[in-house]
């Protein structure tokens, strides 16, 4: 994967974390891999708060704004022009991710928009005196801007204290199929299906 030797995980207590704490979507492999690379895992402090950080490279940082489906993602969530921001929240949320799956986060990201990602959508247009709903095919671009949508909203209703422990934990929801992200996709496909008759009365 691009991003799988992106972010290195968060130094591990020596204890082994609880049976309840570990959440699923991790193989026994996955793991292994995981604690070996704890161990070798570089910290750099932060000037700015003064705590402990991963040690992450100026390339992979770049890696951030290169990648189509993060730099979409760190596009959308930015705010007032502060993309530095909106960067490490992405980068917090794939640590939390890999803290708590024991996973590769970049894989759980892309799983998740690919899972919430709408195949067709609809757009208004005039019939006569009526207005009637259409269905369109998305592109690939479309399809992940609408999934980021309904994430980034979900996400801002979690009661997490931070928004990257909202998007991590809402991310992590999309995989274990339990968001109300599934439950949108599913109502727009079966608009889509009530009004598949109205392809052929617009014009081409």
């Amino acid at each position: 994967m691009m991003l799988r030797s992106l972010f290195t995980p968060l130094v591990r207590r020596l204890t082994a974390p609880s049976a309840s704490s570990v959440r699923a979507y991790v193989t026994k492999q996955q793991i292994e891999v995981n604690k070996s690379v704890l161990r070798n895992a570089g910290m750099e402090v932060n000037p700015r708060t003064s705590v402990p950080e991963p040690l992450i490279s100026l390339s992979d940082r770049q890696r951030l704004r290169t990648d189509p489906l993060l730099s979409q993602l760190v596009n959308m969530i930015m705010r007032d022009g502060k993309k530095m921001q909106a960067e490490g929240f992405v980068q917090k949320a794939l640590l939390d991710i890999r803290e708590h799956c024991k996973s590769d986060p970049y894989k759980v990201l892309s799983d998740a928009i690919e899972t919430i990602a709408p195949l067709m959508d609809t757009r208004s247009a005039r019939q006569g005196s009526k207005v009637i709903q259409v269905p369109r095919a998305l592109n690939l671009r479309q399809r992940r801007r609408k999934a980021i949508v309904w994430l980034l909203d979900s996400a801002k209703k979690r009661n997490e204290r931070s928004m990257y422990m909202r998007l991590s934990g809402e991310l992590q929801a999309i995989v274990n199929g339990t968001s109300g992200c599934l439950e949108k996709k599913l109502q727009l496909h079966k608009i889509v299906l009530a009004n598949r008759s109205n392809i052929r009365t617009t014009k081409r």
